[in-house]
C-alpha cells in the first residue's frame, strides 16, 4: 500500500513533512485515525493533543507531536495539520518551559493590574494568556497528566 504524505506546521516553522503509515489525528470532537486513501476531511484540532504518526506499517517507528489548537486536512492523500503551538515531545525541555511559563506569569500579573488597559494591552494579555495555557500544557505532558 502506498503511504500517505503528512505535513505538521505551526505559524513559525514546519515541524515534520515525510511519508507515514497512520495518523491519529486530536480533533475538537476526539481522535480519529487516517490511513492512506482517506476521505477528504477538514477538522478543528483539539485544544490540547497529541498528534501520533506511524512512520511504518507495522507501527513500531512512530513520531509525536504535542499541539495546542489549529486545524487538520486531508485531501488527495495528504494529511496537514496546522497547529497554533507545537512541538515534537522528545524536544520538550521542562525546565526551559517553566522558566517560559514563569516569565509568562509575571508578564500577565502585570498586565491585569494596569489600571487603563488600552486595546492593544487586551489583545497582548489575552495573547499571553494562551501562550501560558501552552507552556503549561507542556508541562503537564512531561509530567505524565496529558495523555493521547
Amino acid at each position: 500500500m502506498d503511504g500517505l504524505r503528512c505535513v505538521v506546521c505551526i505559524p513559525t516553522r514546519e515541524l515534520f513533512s515525510g511519508e507515514i503509515s497512520y495518523a491519529s489525528v486530536p480533533s475538537a470532537d476526539g481522535y480519529y485515525g487516517v490511513l492512506p486513501g482517506h476521505e477528504m476531511i477538514v477538522a478543528a484540532n483539539k485544544t490540547a493533543g497529541i498528534l501520533t504518526l506511524n512512520l511504518d506499517d507495522a507501527g513500531k517507528e512512530k513520531r509525536q507531536f504535542l499541539l495546542f489548537e489549529g486545524a487538520s486536512q486531508v485531501y488527495n492523500n495528504i494529511l496537514t495539520v496546522l497547529g497554533r503551538f507545537g512541538v515534537d515531545v522528545e524536544k520538550i525541555d521542562v525546565d526551559v518551559v517553566r522558566e517560559k511559563a514563569e516569565n509568562m506569569r509575571k508578564t500577565i500579573a502585570e498586565l491585569e493590574a494596569e489600571k487603563d488597559e488600552p486595546a492593544q494591552d487586551a489583545v497582548r494579555l489575552r495573547t499571553s494568556k494562551k501562550r501560558l495555557a501552552w507552556y503549561e500544557m507542556q508541562i503537564d505532558y512531561v509530567e505524565g497528566k496529558l495523555k493521547a
